[in-house]
């Protein structure tokens, strides 16, 4: 064995002699000892530490991410803005220690560089910008490496990540180029990662909405991928696209071969609930039998209410609609975290009641799902509106059914009436007692929950601190918004339960309002007998009124199911009641016009068939016998009235625009001749109060104070009560206080809505008629045509019933408005793909968001159509 001495010795003269070569390994000089030296120091010292903490954020990203299994997976995990933010300090370490790299190492020799491991550090610096969401840089790197580093080994990955941040920038039509370059190369390297390019093709194809093409490359990169998590994760998209296209049993066999994977719990537990969803025939033994199966095991507990979801699914599609709502109404009561499941279990419930037309459930539904769903959600406008609107008819028939009640107290003997209060308080403190049990047992969960969770770790560390980790922190809020929805930040944000909404029955009871009246020993009031009374009328005045609310009560009903809801059979009903109760009330006339207008309309269709005797002619008759001076008389009389008084309105309105037009153009003595001339000679015109409260504008617009006051005061006298009187009432009072009159006094336009100007998001619209082309050949249509012609963008056709007549064709989303009128242009213009759609007649436009809800919940396709043409298409 060597002595100690000499081994030192032999060291000290190793490391001399690799000192005294180091000052002579330039990386100008392609040698042996300079190459090894340089590819040594580059690949340990800076790229390898470099190249591992990318991945290692890499990998921390894809722990944390929470799929959301509501859309189909992204084929890759990306960071959004706060997690880049979260993840940008590492990332910016790994681009320094590469620069590093580059700089001392670099060999461009002859143009050619002989340092093998620069073009690995160029690659690791365009990962890091693209996880940095610096995709313009990332994209700059990765088209540097394949133009600098060719026939090396990460040319051709750079170009299959330049595909990926193309993708990001949606510059679809440049990444296919890109990818066709690297698939065209005749031989690729043995180490080149095909899986990889195979599923960016596929994420491609899906991003341009190719769902058949990226079926065909995502099963190729299922085959050959040798990386565990990346087959798992790609099945379980090429099953949602199975499901996606209608091919039920290959997305059951394919969810079936995730399950088999030993998957994750998430992808493990939706890949078997989502092969209840794409049953549609066959036996469903088998799958209900699973799901039971999991609701027998505890580890499911926070997903319940999807299992009940997926059994509800089985239910409906095998016709068994009672077990299909009570497995939702089940849903809904088990949930616990999963707001996004509670909220497609309440929309569930909604759609089904609203298409039964058992409209005071729907609205119940509908309401809680306002209250949980996000503004992003494709059909939140919808549910609004139609909350709102069942919300207006179930306050009307809440009117008539508390009229009646009370009405049937005021019937009842004394014995009646103290049995009466005796059932009421004993069902009331049954469900006050269930409300404590209730609220007792949540709070126990609590506890429990609190209770079983580890103590925090100690440590001072900036890393360790929740709030020092934006990742965490991204995390968490996911994770918030996954059990309670969005919540405005504000004080006592917990007390208004939107998360935790009761499950409402038919009957219309709902959960109990906070600040119950009490007695004077404590006692709520609700235990008082008399409570129940306090309302009940006494005379045969209180009588009378109680009537006359409950006939106001079923006209208003009738017109929400008339027009608003377009539901005939209940609009005649509440009409029907009317005349059938109520001979002589205030709404009777119009009930009877109501009914000649609907059986009018029947009766135009050409299949109508009388078998009771009601026809329009009927309630015309009645109309002109009973009420021969009406207004309704004179519209039966002649029936076409109608829409030429809406006509000569329509003309109305034009004209008063263009007289108030010249007034914001100062023309104040044309509009005083103008407005002179309607006042004098057009004593019918609806506008009048409008145009007098112009003309004293005008004549304020010619400084002069006393003509001004005396032309407001006009106003005032000649139309009380209406807005513009108020109006002028409001510039006088400033007048009078010596002031000038601000702008809330100045006349409007008679556009008649509210639709604004907007530059940003838009949609285009297109109204179909039903009598036209079929809906689904009219979308295929369009979807080709924005193939052809838009290809490079993600444009998503979708329809809904507009009315009763027109169905609503909807394309979003186009990033502004410049980009949705272009998309106009090109949509009229086309000649050839768009035949029998866009040459019919039928209006179509570019609308913003906040419009199209207008729009939708108006239903005044005449009016956008007018503000479309005034603000979008001026000088066109």
């Amino acid at each position: 064995m060597p002595h100690p001495t000499h081994r030192i010795r032999v060291l000290s003269l190793s490391a001399l002699a690799f000192i005294l070569v180091l000052p002579g390994c330039s990386p100008d000089k392609d040698k042996f000892l300079n190459r090894a030296y340089h590819r040594l120091t580059a690949r340990d010292n800076g790229w390898f530490n470099a190249d591992e903490k990318l991945r290692e954020s890499i990998a921390t990203l894809e722990q944390n991410h929470i799929d959301d299994f509501d859309e189909v997976l992204p084929v890759f995990i990306y960071p959004d803005e706060d997690q880049a933010k979260g993840m940008a300090g590492e990332m910016e370490t790994c681009i320094e220690k590469c620069a590093v790299v580059i700089d001392r190492h670099s060999m461009n020799i002859k143009n050619t560089e002989r340092n093998k491991w620069i073009d690995d550090a160029y690659f690791v610096v365009g990962r890091s910008h693209f996880y940095k969401r610096s995709f313009f840089d990332a994209q700059r790197t990765f088209d540097y490496i394949g133009r600098r580093f060719k026939g090396q080994n990460r040319q051709l990955e750079s170009k299959v990540w330049l595909a990926r941040t193309l993708i990001l920038l949606e510059q679809y039509a440049r990444a296919q180029t890109v990818l066709d370059e690297v698939r065209n190369v005749k031989e690729l390297p043995k180490k080149f990662p095909q899986d990889e390019l195979a599923a960016v093709q596929a994420d491609l194809d899906l991003h341009r909405g190719k769902v058949d093409d990226a079926i065909m490359n995502l099963e190729r990169a299922v085959d050959i991928t040798k990386e565990r998590s990346d087959r798992v994760r790609w099945s379980f998209i090429l099953a949602q696209l199975y499901q996606m296209k209608g091919l039920e049993e290959k997305a059951i066999a394919q969810y079936q071969k995730v399950v088999k994977m030993s998957p994750s719990y998430e992808l493990a537990f939706h890949a078997q609930i989502f092969q209840a969803l794409a049953y549609n025939r066959g036996q469903s033994e088998q799958l209900r039998k699973k799901l039971n199966k999991m609701l027998r095991d505890d580890k499911h507990v926070d997903h319940y209410d999807m299992i009940h979801y997926a059994l509800a699914d089985l239910d409906l599609k095998e016709n068994k609609k009672p077990e299909g709502i009570a497995n939702l109404k089940t849903s809904c009561q088990v949930s616990t975290t999963d707001t996004k499941q509670k909220t497609k279990s309440y929309l569930k419930l909604a759609d089904l009641y609203f298409d039964d037309r058992k409209y005071p459930p729907s609205q119940k539904y509908y309401d809680s799902t306002a209250t949980l769903m996000t503004e992003e959600h494709p059909r939140y406008e919808e549910v609004t509106v139609r909350a709102e609107v069942l919300g207006d008819l179930v306050e009307q028939l809440n009117i008539i059914h508390t009229e009646d009640s009370l009405q049937a107290i005021a019937r009842m003997t004394e014995e009646e009436r103290e049995k009466f209060a005796k059932d009421a308080i004993k069902d009331r403190q049954r469900q006050e007692d269930e409300k404590a049990a209730q609220e007792a047992a949540a709070r126990d969960t609590q506890v429990q929950a609190v209770q079983a969770k580890p103590a925090t770790p100690a440590g001072g560390g900036r890393g360790s601190w929740y709030f020092y980790n934006p990742q965490q922190i991204s995390r968490g809020m996911a994770e918030f918004k996954k059990k309670w929805g969005s919540r405005k930040l504000e004080d006592d944000w917990r007390r208004k339960d939107k998360s935790g909404g009761a499950v409402f029955s038919e009957d219309g009871d709902g959960p109990e309002e906070d600040g119950v009246p009490e007695l004077a020993d404590g006692e709520p009031a609700w235990k008082d007998p008399s409570f129940y009374f306090k309302d009940v009328p006494k005379d045969t005045a209180a009588l009378m009124a109680s009537d006359a609310r409950i006939c106001e009560a079923m006209y208003e009903a009738g017109m929400i199911y008339k027009e608003r809801l377009r539901d005939v059979d209940n609009a005649i009903e509440s009409f029907d009641g009317i005349i059938n109760r109520f001979d002589d009330c205030a709404f009777t006339p119009e009930a009877h016009y109501q009914m000649y207008r609907i059986y009018l309309a029947k009766e135009a269709t050409g299949s109508f068939i009388d078998f009771g005797g009601s026809t329009s002619m009927a309630y015309a008759n009645i109309i002109k016998e009973r009420w021969p001076d009406s207004e309704f008389a004179r519209l039966v009389e002649n029936p076409d009235q109608l829409e030429r008084d809406e006509a000569r309105r329509q003309i109305e309105a034009a004209e008063y625009d263009m007289v108030y037009r010249d007034f914001r153009n100062r023309k104040h003595m044309s509009v005083i001749n103008a407005c002179n001339d309607v006042l004098r000679n057009e004593p019918r015109n609806h506008l009048l109060a409008k145009y007098r409260l112009l003309k004293a504008m005008a004549v304020g617009g010619m400084h002069e104070l006393s003509a001004f006051r005396n032309a407001l005061t006009e106003v005032t006298r000649e139309h009380p009560g209406t807005d513009e009187a108020k109006a002028a009432e409001d510039i006088l009072a400033v007048l009078d206080k010596g002031g000038e009159p601000r702008n809330e006094g100045l006349p409007q336009g008679n556009g008649g809505s509210d639709f604004k100007v907007d530059m940003g998001v838009h949609y285009f619209v297109l109204v179909h008629p039903e009598r036209g082309m079929p809906i689904n050949d009219a979308k295929t249509a369009i979807s080709d045509f924005n193939q052809r012609y838009f290809g490079d963008r993600n444009i998503q056709v979708e329809n809904t019933i507009l009315d009763s007549e027109n169905q609503v064709i909807l394309l979003r989303l186009f990033d502004d408005r410049a980009m949705a009128m272009n998309y106009f242009d090109k949509f009229q213009k086309d000649v050839g793909m768009l035949a029998g759609i866009n040459d019919q007649g039928a209006p179509f436009f570019a609308i913003s968001p906040d419009n199209y809800a207008q729009l939708y919940k108006n239903k005044d396709v005449g009016a956008y159509s007018e503000f479309f043409a005034r603000n979008y298409l001026k000088g066109q």
